[in-house]
């Protein structure tokens, strides 16, 4: 499978205008177009060349509406004076009242998805009963309990909903830059991730030209033409609209996707699993080509859109598989054994608490490999407390050494420093020729060291540790110095090498 939204965040945002109501009543369009062509297949059955007429009329339908309703018409934006490919936004965002882009994607995607997702078997009807609180009721709430919108939504129960759009990002290039919109799915909490999405994104940090989808790309794709659901490359089409609208679809066999691009740089794009694990849920390829043409064009808040300059070049991280853990079990341990038995020659020998291989999300829907313990100190703090510390060997791929410069984010590096209060004093300092990067942490006499050591091979190891009042050789300086000295860890170099 290779569903959209993986690695997207649910996030609070805010835009500041208010999208032009749509030209179509999609209400309409959809109630007497979805039926009728549901109606209509019944009658002809699977005729040759069917689909591929089929979705030609939906192309017609689109632009001409049914009879007694307007023509639909998606003006072009102002347009940016950089290319929006090439842009991101800051981070998350934080809406404090109701958006109107959102709000209007909500108002349209239950018309135009409803029935489709429904009689596909994606949701049940009956849920999609739902209606929006209204502003008396989300105010008071809000008012109430101290909430911003959408806490209030949340605890009025209008969120989680099927086929409800929440905000959305997604990180770029290790979440040194992010794309922002929204996302709506199947709010299946049992699940594992939702059966479809459907991302309402606003411009900025994607590119309409099929390749790779996922966010470990920058920009990021909207839409895959190559084999990803399946391992036969979909059926896969494209075609720009008289309107200025581009309409791609994706026939996977066993899952459908599709995606619009419209003239304002915003898009609207969807994936739907319909057999690939043996669902047996059913969905034509016109309807769903009907049910995105019918969604408007909405205007996104890009106030914060800017252009990317200098993206760091980011080893790229590893996908997900549980299979390294087991097949890297003894190597995480000879390591840190290794580790243990050089702290032991200083302080004497440490208690192990565990020791296991592990994967870490980088942000962009990668991990990174890591070797992770707890130990025990054989000597107390000043509370008579064990000193623990924790132990990490990170190998090669997902991270960049050393400290975040200024200004950009810290998601691709092993030590945050972006949001230290007064207390925390952050270093990049060399040892023996290898950057070393601290954190330190100090509230009255409790002490909190965070030590990470690159070595130029291209793995790291990072010693973290607290502790109450002083302890006599076990300074900061002394922990600089104990975790250069650890030894490298036991992994094969050569399966780590990039080109």
């Amino acid at each position: 499978m290779n569903p959209y939204d993986d690695a997207s965040v649910f996030v609070q945002a805010r835009p500041d205008a208010t999208p032009p109501p749509s030209s179509v009543d999609i209400k309409r369009v959809m109630r007497e177009g979805y039926r009728a062509r549901r109606r209509r297949r019944a009658a002809v059955g699977t005729a040759a060349g069917a689909g591929a007429a089929a979705v030609a009329a939906v192309l017609a339908l689109s632009l001409t509406g049914t009879p007694g309703t307007p023509e639909q018409r998606f003006p072009a934006g102002d347009g940016f004076d950089f290319d929006p490919a090439l842009a991101g936004y800051p981070g998350a965002a934080v809406y404090d009242d109701a958006d109107p882009a959102g709000d209007a994607l909500n108002d349209a995607v239950l018309d135009a998805f409803g029935d489709l997702a429904a009689d596909a078997g994606f949701v049940d009807e009956d849920d999609l009963d739902y209606e929006r609180p209204s502003d008396e009721a989300i105010a008071e709430a809000m008012a109430e309990h101290d909430l911003d919108y959408y806490a209030a939504l949340s605890d009025l129960g209008y969120r989680g909903l099927p086929l409800l759009f929440g905000p959305w990002e997604s990180p770029g290039n290790g979440g040194q830059v992010y794309l922002r919109g929204y996302v709506a799915g199947d709010a299946d909490e049992e699940a594992d991730q939702s059966s479809f999405s459907i991302t309402a994104l606003a411009p900025g940090g994607w590119t309409a030209d099929p390749g790779p989808t996922g966010g470990a790309a920058f920009p990021q794709h909207l839409i895959g033409d190559e084999a990803t659901w399946t391992d036969r490359a979909p059926d896969f089409a494209t075609e720009t609209l008289d309107d200025g609208r581009t309409l791609m679809t994706a026939d996977h066999g066993c899952a459908l996707e599709a995606a619009v691009v419209y003239p304002n740089g915003s898009a609207l794009r969807s994936s739907w699993d319909l057999d690939c694990e043996g669902q047996g849920r059913d969905m034509d390829l016109e309807d769903l080509t009907a049910a995105m043409l019918a969604m408007p064009q909405i205007d996104h808040d890009t106030s914060e859109l800017a252009p990317v300059d200098d993206l760091l070049d980011v080893p790229a991280g590893w996908a997900y598989d549980a299979a390294w853990e087991t097949d890297a079990a003894a190597d995480a341990q000879a390591s840190i054994e290794a580790a243990a038995g050089a702290i032991g020659e200083v302080y004497g020998d440490p208690d192990l608490d565990s020791a296991q291989p592990t994967q870490g999300e980088t942000g962009d829907g990668s991990v990174r490999r890591s070797y992770g313990a707890g130990l025990h100190m054989p000597f107390s703090d000043a509370d008579g407390i064990p000193v623990y510390f924790s132990l990490y060997y990170h190998l090669p791929g997902g991270w960049l050494p050393g400290l975040a410069p200024e200004g950009t984010s810290a998601e691709p590096y092993l030590i945050d420093c972006s949001e230290t209060d007064k207390d925390d004093t952050c270093e990049e300092f060399e040892v023996d020729g290898r950057t070393v990067a601290t954190r330190t942490f100090g509230i009255v006499d409790s002490h909190s060291y965070w030590v990470v050591v690159y070595d130029p091979a291209g793995w790291a190891v990072a010693f973290e540790t607290s502790f109450t009042g002083d302890i006599d050789g076990f300074a900061f300086e002394d922990i600089v110095d104990l975790a250069a000295g650890l030894p490298a860890p036991v992994y094969d170099a050569a399966a780590y090498e990039r080109d």
